[in-house]
């Protein structure tokens, strides 16, 4: 019998590098709204209200995706879903980056976010059907690393874009890398197989999943890795206080530790994810606690961003390897759960910043660490979730 021919993703280096490459772009469409939206607004003549609408809009038809794909992923397959989803976000992001308007721009951005939503499921789920265990958990881990740090290289690129010229072309140019990892991914991925009897019944799994405490418990909590995180760098936004210079800095601030967080996977996979979700949820709340002290100077702002940035590199893989733990044989519904609820808080997090803006002009600065004192009890209550969560027995099936 002859051998299979090969494949250029077949080897796991390469193939990690292109998702997490490829991960960095698909996310960016929804971290770079942060900046780009006051942008586009001016530049479309709209009310400059509907500027966290681009934001938004991606975020919750991304995070409202995850519930269809996952199922879709467990049926037909990671790599089928893969290519259709990226085929029609690459699609809808030339017609955003050509929108003639807001209102055309709105509904571009909610195809994008729905189609979005295809990636993180499949690429987990194709983790899970080619990769080795003790490699997948790295890859997992790194993986969501990218995820994370694309909050922070895409609000960077975005200021960067809109300092030299239009808001258009940070969508052209995330359009240029998509089609090229259309590309490759279509020579490159393997097909892997769907289960058509799991797909048939993708309701009562999502309701059999929900029905178990211990799983809802963590997807609470899940709520608040993403969250508050987002809802501070939208706040250093809307301070005004800073010049474009210290803003980039500031942005850039959080991304040692994500980086770092990639390179001690080896070692963070050792931990068992619960107390890893514990230690890291203490240590957001420490972190808050800092910013709300020292959030007035660029100084203090950076290094609570920074502490926070490593609290959430942690929560974020060690959270998804819990809830995959429960229910493997449900790897693609689970992986929907988890991405719904950790984008479904990253989405809806920068909408109360303006109201917060208004209600801090005690001094420039003030945004910041109110939302900071807000956060505090977010993640405390998180922490709560977790440990029971950890602690519950079971849900009978």
């Amino acid at each position: 019998m002859p051998a299979t021919r090969p494949k250029i993703l077949d080897r796991a280096p390469l193939s990690i590098t292109f998702f997490v490459v490829l991960a960095l772009v698909v996310l960016s469409q929804l971290y770079g709204a942060l900046v780009l939206g006051p942008a586009s607004a001016l530049d479309l003549g709209a009310d400059p209200g509907t500027s966290e609408l681009v934001q938004s809009l991606f975020g919750v038809a991304y995070a409202i995706g995850f519930l269809v794909w996952g199922p879709a992923v467990d049926r037909y397959g990671a790599t089928r879903c893969f290519l259709i989803g990226l085929t029609v976000l690459l699609a809808a992001t030339v017609f955003v980056a050509c929108a003639p308007s807001m209102s055309w721009l709105l509904g571009g951005r909610i195809v994008q976010g729905a189609a979005a939503a295809s990636f993180a499921p499949s690429v987990f789920a194709y983790f899970g059907a080619r990769l080795p265990t003790a490699v997948r958990l790295i890859a997992v881990t790194v993986l969501t690393s990218s995820f994370l740090a694309a909050a922070v290289l895409a609000q960077v690129l975005a200021q960067l874009v809109v300092l030299a010229g239009s808001w258009r072309w940070f969508f052209i140019l995330s359009a240029i890398t998509l089609t090229l990892g259309l590309v490759l991914a279509m020579r490159g991925l393997r097909p892997t197989p769907g289960s058509a009897e799991t797909g048939q019944n993708a309701t009562r799994i999502l309701a059999g999943l929900l029905g178990r405490l211990r799983i809802v418990l963590l997807l609470i909590a899940t709520l608040a890795i993403l969250g508050p995180f987002i809802a501070l760098y939208a706040a250093l936004g809307h301070t005004g206080h800073y010049p474009d210079s210290e803003l980039l800095m500031l942005r850039l601030s959080a991304l040692p530790a994500l980086i770092w967080a990639g390179a001690a996977s080896p070692w963070l996979t050792r931990i068992r994810p619960s107390t890893r979700m514990i230690t890291a949820f203490t240590g957001a709340a420490l972190a808050s606690t800092l910013l709300v002290i020292t959030g007035h100077s660029v100084l203090g702002a950076g290094f609570g961003m920074l502490l926070l940035a490593t609290c959430v590199s942690v929560l974020a893989p060690a959270t998804i390897q819990t809830l995959t733990g429960m229910s493997p044989e449900h790897y693609g519904s689970v992986t929907a759960l988890y991405t719904f609820a950790l984008f479904l808080g990253a989405s809806l997090a920068a909408l109360p910043i303006p109201v917060l803006a208004t209600l801090a002009q005690v001094s420039t600065t003030g945004l910041v660490q109110v939302t900071a004192l807000i956060a505090i009890p977010i993640f405390l209550l998180a922490l709560t979730f977790t440990i029971f969560g950890s602690r519950t027995p079971q849900q009978p099936q």
